[in-house]
């Protein structure tokens, strides 16, 4: 029975110190296979200092096949991938050495960032870009990253204070308040664009025509039009392909009543953009208040041609063709517009004047009067746009309606104090609805600095009224 006893003992004894053993064994193996990948590291650090990158990667490949479980390797991996260009495995590396725990994780995110931006993963990026801001707030080239994200992502409420801070800490940054333009166009910040526009500017940004745009179009949207022009042709100069300048700078001539300055604008536009059927609508607008109707008639036939199916180029036809006197043809592509968008005020007006013209008064009235009614919900929707109440104010003139037709006039004339045709029209209204001379003259004085055309034909209607 004793025996018996020390026997276990001894058993359990020999298993004990076989287990030691073992345990030792194993990690005098480990060890050595540590120092091992260790040294190969270093190797592969030497290669990597020399630039030889292939070669660097083959010795921490090498580490990492003995010690898979090596974070430094698969980092110095990753970088020299990212060296040679190869980010997709370069990103894999520096993913694996996160996941084991390397010790400098900034290190990381400072690289791991942009192969994420290039691969388009733009959350990851944005989210590494944010851990190197947190761990630096003052980081220049990462508070501008983590903006760029940002609106990449279409966020630039976000993105805004980060340009901001960037702005504030690097002086000489050129381009910084471009980005920061840009935003405020977004987000709706006129004052902020235009000063961050002109901000760029005075830093010599190399967005120059695109700072001229945002520079003009906060001055455009603050109705500040005189000044927007010769920052609008300073960016149609600079940088012919922003489709946007050609419409506002053309807008702005029509608005002072300089017609032929608008269409030199569109056609300038259309020579960058020779199948857009908005700009060719509206140099057809163009080209009849600058009483052209032939060469109206061909713009509208061109914006049809490559938009049948958009009605404001029928609705130009319609008006050039009154122009023209040609009122049959006028009546048929009227309808063509209305078939298109029914109840259009403009249009309507149109074609009661072609039904006036042919003697056709009830159908004339009719138009007319469904014409108010399109032009009132056109101007609620559109209240800053001049040619809308002038438009309205024809109509009402039309109807005989004459205090509402120089109500219309007036807001006309508030929006486009240079608009010769509302001015002479508003003259015409106290001539022959109110039967008010003086007033009527007084209209006349104030047109003959503008169009002194126009103001003689309403001085001889003035001349002839009893």
């Amino acid at each position: 029975m004793k025996r018996r006893k020390y026997l276990n003992w001894f058993v359990y004894l020999m298993i004990l110190l076989s287990v030691f053993s073992l345990t030792a064994e194993i990690q005098a193996q480990r060890k050595k296979d540590l120092d091992k990948a260790r040294k190969l590291v270093r190797q592969g650090d030497q290669l990597y200092n020399k630039k030889d990158y292939r070669g660097a990667i083959s010795k921490y490949s090498e580490a990492i096949a003995v010690v898979p479980n090596l974070p430094v390797a698969y980092y110095l991996k990753g970088y020299s991938h990212y060296y040679l260009n190869e980010f997709d495995q370069s990103l894999a590396d520096f993913n694996q050495a996160e996941s084991q725990g390397f010790d400098k994780p900034i290190e990381i995110y400072k690289v791991r960032w942009y192969l994420n931006y290039q691969a388009k993963n733009y959350d990851a990026a944005l989210k590494d870009a944010l851990e190197v801001v947190r761990f630096d707030p003052d980081n220049v080239a990462f508070n501008q990253a983590v903006g760029d994200l940002y609106r990449i992502k279409d966020s630039c409420r976000d993105a805004v204070p980060y340009y901001k801070k960037v702005s504030d800490l690097d002086r000489i940054n050129s381009d910084v308040n471009y980005f920061l333009a840009a935003c405020h166009a977004s987000l709706g910040n006129t004052g902020e664009q235009g000063i961050a526009a002109m901000e760029a500017l005075n830093r010599k940004t190399k967005y120059v025509g695109e700072s001229n745009f945002y520079v003009a179009d906060a001055l455009y949207k603050q109705k500040k039009y005189d000044e927007a022009i010769e920052f609008y042709q300073r960016a149609i100069d600079l940088k012919p392909d922003i489709y946007a300048s050609y419409n506002a700078l053309s807008d702005i001539h029509r608005n002072r009543n300089e017609f032929d300055k608008a269409i030199t604008v569109a056609r300038k536009g259309l020579q960058m953009f020779p199948k857009d059927a908005n700009l060719y609508t509206s140099l057809a607008w163009y080209y009849s208040l600058a009483d052209r109707p032939q060469d109206a008639i061909i713009a509208a036939r061109s914006a049809i041609n490559l938009a049948p199916d958009q009605y404001m180029g029928y609705t130009n036809l319609c008006r050039a063709y009154n122009d023209a006197k040609e009122y049959s043809m006028a009546i048929t592509t009227c309808n063509s517009a209305l078939r298109l968008s029914p109840g259009d005020g403009e249009t309507l007006y149109y074609m009661g004047r072609a039904y006036e013209f042919l003697k056709q008064n009830d159908k004339a009235a009719d138009s007319y009067a469904k014409a108010v009614d399109g032009l009132l919900k056109f101007t609620r929707e559109n209240p800053d746009y001049s040619d809308g109440y002038y438009l309205l104010g024809n109509a009402y003139f039309a109807l005989a309606k004459d205090d509402e037709a120089i109500n219309a006039y007036n807001r006309c004339l508030q929006l486009a104090p240079r608009f010769a045709r509302a001015r002479f029209s508003l003259g015409l209204t106290y001539l022959v609805g109110k039967k008010d001379k003086v007033k009527a003259r007084e209209q006349y004085n104030l047109l003959r600095s503008v169009d002194n055309s126009l103001a003689e034909k309403l001085r001889e209607e003035i001349e002839k009224a009893r």
